[in-house]
């Protein structure tokens, strides 16, 4: 071994305790060409074997014993089954031509079209559309600055105040329609789009706040700091810097939210009007007279767009783990 100083064998000697194989061919490669051909290897790296590379996927598969568990794998295939197949089902049957829903006549487009011509459907999905997207926004401004407040409390309050805001999800819907319509009574207003907004934009709130504060977990604090460090004021900040790392949890949040606020009928269901019924509440109202496939079809576009929100958050979560 030929003695160098130490400036010459900084190249090998900096090497951190975990070098990988590829990262240990580099800094040969390195302490060669900056020793002139000659490889200096330092004494604590002398019987040490590069480690293996990290890697992302679960270990221990071979471990798990649950699959070894008789009819598992039947268990799973059947669970499956009885979530899937009805709603293939009501796919299925909403291209049915006769008038009842579920006896199958010949394939037909005929409901779908009578879906997007009938008066009463069009202003149920648009007063779900105004309901679900104004208390959307509303959610989504709340619960972004619920989050960026939270970051900034205690670790006692952070707990109380999570506590709190997810214990709403818990309580059931009728409860929370009941309370609501007392509440709405009490402080003298008339069921309608303003109730309907103002209780859909509450139990929205904890479905967009999960996506938007599990982000700000996942953020490296380190961005925040060189911000302040660069002399970017709280504001700048918070436009330039937080709210763009954010944008993937505040969209996946806003679908969330978008969604809840279609599907929901039991609050809705007390606080609508003649004038204001939702499309979840007019198909209650079909079955009631009579099933007949135009509740297949909406049941089918409803379906699509859970799908469709389901396939954008998970694009969206994909990107931000990259």
């Amino acid at each position: 071994m030929t003695g160098k100083t130490p400036e010459q064998n900084k190249v090998i000697t900096m090497a951190p305790m975990d070098a990988t194989h590829t990262e240990y061919a580099e800094l040969v490669a390195r302490a060669s060409v900056a020793n002139h051909g000659t490889i200096v290897v330092p004494e604590w790296l002398e019987d040490k074997k590069p480690d293996k590379a990290l890697t992302t996927r679960r270990s221990g598969r071979a471990k798990n014993g649950l699959k070894r568990f008789p009819f598992v794998g039947f268990i799973s295939v059947a669970v499956l089954l009885f979530l899937y197949i009805p709603m293939l089902i009501v796919v299925a049957y909403s291209f049915n031509g006769g008038r009842q829903a579920l006896l199958w006549q010949g394939f037909s487009l005929r409901w779908y079209a009578s879906v997007f011509h009938d008066p009463s459907i069009i202003a149920a999905t648009r007063t779900s559309l105004i309901v679900a997207v104004v208390a959307t926004a509303l959610a989504t401004i709340l619960s972004l600055g619920y989050v960026l407040a939270l970051d900034h409390m205690s670790r006692f309050g952070s707990k109380l105040a999570s506590g709190l805001i997810n214990a709403s999800m818990m309580i059931p819907e009728i409860v929370l329609g009941v309370a609501t319509m007392a509440f709405i009574r009490m402080i003298g207003m008339a069921p309608g789009y303003l109730p309907l907004i103002l209780a859909h934009t509450t139990f929205c709130i904890p479905f967009v706040e999960m996506p938007i504060r599990a982000r700000l977990q996942t953020l490296d604090r380190s961005c925040f700091e060189a911000a302040q460090d660069l002399g970017a004021s709280q504001l700048t900040t918070v436009t330039k810097i937080t709210l763009p790392l954010l944008t993937p949890g505040i969209v996946s949040g806003a679908l969330m939210g978008f969604v809840v606020s279609m599907d929901d009928y039991m609050i809705s269901n007390f606080l609508t009007t003649a004038g204001t019924t939702t499309l979840p509440i007019y198909i209650f109202s079909l079955i009631r007279k009579g099933v007949n496939p135009s509740v297949n079809v909406v049941a089918t576009l409803l379906l699509l767009l859970a799908i469709v929100v389901t396939v954008i958050s998970s694009l969206l979560t994909n990107r931000k783990d990259k």
